[in-house]
């Protein structure tokens, strides 16, 4: 395996994860104008600034793409968190301890979000922007009450946004339902997707949309997977069919968005029958499975389609159990690789300011916030990091150079707003485009100095913070730590296994809550570690986008068991009676440890079947599907474990520092 180079670590960096956001931009520049307008009005010219700088951050947060009753405390937060930023920093300028005090408060709070989940981690790096531009922008001339007044300001105009979102909140809750079929959507944004609607009140007939939605979505992951094994006839029989789902599905997608109540299953009746002419071919045995659950999804969805919404039920998505006192407990620890981070963050970032606090020079300002935009969780990450940023600001710098030399001072201010502009459009799907923008953008309207000279003390100002935060990333807490892949792949498995003792009760052993607490917070931790080590490898080396793709499906099926496998108690805590699986827990444990001994040994083992979910009398019972699903993301795990094995890539990856 080559490691890449400074060339293949740029364009895994620059790596596109989105569309660029021109509508999303547009709102917010229109909105940033009118809140700089109203605050010229009423005689808030000392605020002007921080006010442009709030009215954009909080738009980025009320244009996420959630529910509106998600956004709205989300909003809130940022509104309480940037209140309380800028009037921390008001009180700060009383004293120096004060201000040390706050600025480690700040920086370990924000950071430490990270334990929860990359979206809080986000948002925490956010609301720190906010403390640190508070920290350039407070000054004596002006109140705390009246840095208040500016936020409300700021935060009431961006606040416009909700009334489009209250407008199509149906429908764009409709959107997020079909989202699952749609082909381009990957099981991993569908997990997202359910997060994120998890909580909202949905009508019966789109709860049971979605929750099938998700299930196709896997199905046909699963079916790709099987796809990539087969050979000759068999593969152009099923890859046939695949195309045909797919086509269907799309058409699914677009009929749930668009209130429609019909599409042709004619075609996908065809593919089967085609399917089942090939049984004599054993390899089709597990194509026929996964044919017939996906059309037995399809006709449920045509019948829910064609249903008339008369009942007046709502019904919420279940979430995993990530309540705060539990991700707490179970990453809030020097292990967790977040805390560390934050630990090392918070010292970097207090030095940083100090000397901003102390001094107020342009040169302490860009060090300081070169240290913000480059240090990472590890060592590899911040290097990447710096590569990156250091990269795209050379080029931008460049930029602001040329266009400093063509365009008169009067132009270069306009130029700036549409970098303003292609900034908001480029965060966060093209980062290295969004960061261009902004340091242009930074360049061309920092007072004092000519183009040239800000140009040339930005990328000084943004090496030597650069070379800060590769230091602290390597010698504060250094996260330099072993990692073998394939074991912490069975390790995330057997954490799996253990909750599934913990949570699913028998004769002999009764549901406990601090029990199955206890290991999901394990659960918790292993996965997040998955994710650390599977970032590492397609940081480190080149042309592992097969592998990596293979690890992020493996991660993926093993998150979305324990999701499903959370059901079970929510079901309990929930009232419900649950009949004695005793059978079905047991081969599911023996399942599940079966994988993860054939991972960490690098061995192929037999598939351990699930024949069926039977009580110890021997009678099948259903649980509104659920062992269903259980029982489908177990076998996608022992598919995926298998083409690991065919592939090699599980022999790989066992020793990266």
């Amino acid at each position: 395996m080559e490691k890449k180079g400074f060339i293949g670590k740029l364009k895994i960096l620059s790596k596109p994860a989105g569309n660029p956001q021109w509508k999303k931009a547009a709102k917010s520049i229109i909105l940033m104008f009118l809140a700089a307008l109203i605050a010229k009005m009423i005689g808030f010219d000392n605020g002007l600034r921080a006010i442009l700088f709030i009215t954009l951050i909080a738009t980025i947060i009320i244009d996420l793409p959630l529910p509106i009753r998600k956004i709205i405390p989300l909003a809130l937060a940022g509104f309480l968190m940037t209140f309380l930023a800028f009037v921390s920093s008001s009180l700060a300028l009383s004293s120096l301890p004060v201000f040390l005090f706050f600025t480690v408060v700040w920086a370990f709070f924000s950071l430490s979000l990270y334990i929860f989940n990359e979206n809080a981690g986000l948002f925490g790096f956010m609301i720190f922007t906010g403390y640190f531009m508070s920290v350039l922008l407070v000054n004596n001339y002006v109140s705390p009450l009246n840095w208040g007044l500016y936020i409300v300001l700021a935060y009431l105009v961006a606040s416009i946004l909700l009334i489009p979102k209250f407008i199509h909140d149906k429908d764009d809750i409709l959107k997020m339902v079909a989202s699952p079929y749609d082909p381009q959507t990957s099981l991993e944004k569908v997990l997202r997707t359910r997060q994120a609607l998890s909580g909202v009140p949905l009508s019966k007939r789109n709860y049971e949309l979605f929750r099938i939605g998700t299930y196709l979505n896997g199905f046909r992951s699963f079916g790709e997977l099987i796809l990539s094994r087969l050979s000759g006839e068999s593969k152009d029989i099923f890859s046939r069919f695949m195309e045909t789902a797919s086509q269907s599905s799309s058409e699914i997608s677009r009929s749930i968005s668009n209130h429609e109540k019909e599409f042709d299953l004619k075609p996908i009746d065809e593919e089967i029958v085609k399917l089942q002419e090939s049984t004599d071919d054993r390899s089709m045995n597990a194509v026929l499975d996964v044919a017939h659950n996906i059309r037995s999804f399809f006709r449920r969805v045509k019948e829910l389609l064609a249903e008339e919404e008369t009942s007046s039920i709502t019904m919420k998505i279940k979430s995993p159990r990530d309540s705060l006192q539990e991700v707490l407990k179970a990453n809030f620890n020097l292990h967790n690789m977040y805390i560390r981070h934050a630990l090392r963050f918070t010292l970097a970032m207090t030095l940083g300011l100090l000397a901003v606090y102390l001094t107020h020079e342009r040169s302490a300002i860009w060090i300081t916030m070169g240290i913000l935009i480059i240090i990472k969780p590890d060592v590899t990450s911040t290097f990447n990091n710096m590569i990156s940023r250091v990269s795209y600001n050379f080029i931008a710098i460049l930029l602001a150079i040329v266009l400093g030399f063509i365009f008169p001072h009067q132009i270069l201010v306009w130029i700036a707003i549409i970098m303003l502009f292609f900034f908001r459009a480029f965060y966060p799907t093209y980062i290295s485009l969004s960061v261009i923008a902004m340091t242009v953008f930074v360049v061309l309207i920092w007072p004092g100095g000519t183009v040239f000279e800000n140009a040339v003390a930005r990328i000084i100002d943004i090496s030597i913070g650069a070379i800060i935060a590769f230091i602290c990333a390597y010698l504060i807490l250094p996260s330099r730590i072993t990692v073998d892949l394939p074991g912490q792949i069975a390790r995330t498995i057997r954490a799996n296994q253990e909750y599934v003792k913990a949570v699913i009760p028998t004769e002999e052993m009764f549901y406990d809550h601090e029990t199955a607490v206890k290991y999901f917070r394990k659960y918790s931790l292993e996965e997040k570690n998955l994710e650390s080590a599977i970032k590492k490898v397609d940081d480190t080396f080149n042309d592992v986008g097969d592998d990596v793709s293979l690890f992020n499906k493996i991660g993926t099926a093993n998150h979305k068991l324990a999701a499903d496998i959370s059901t079970l108690p929510a079901l309990i805590e929930s009232g419900a009676t649950l009949p004695d699986i005793s059978r079905f827990k047991e081969h599911l444990i023996d399942a599940l440890n079966e994988l993860a001994l054939s991972v960490d040994k690098n061995v192929v083992l037999p598939r351990a079947n699930i024949d069926g979910y039977y009580g110890s009398d021997g009678r099948q019972v259903n649980l509104e599907n659920y062992l269903d699903w259980i029982i489908s993301d177990v076998k996608f795990l022992q598919e995926a474990v298998e083409i690991g094995h065919q592939t090699g890539a599980l022999k790989k990856y066992r020793d990266m520092t």
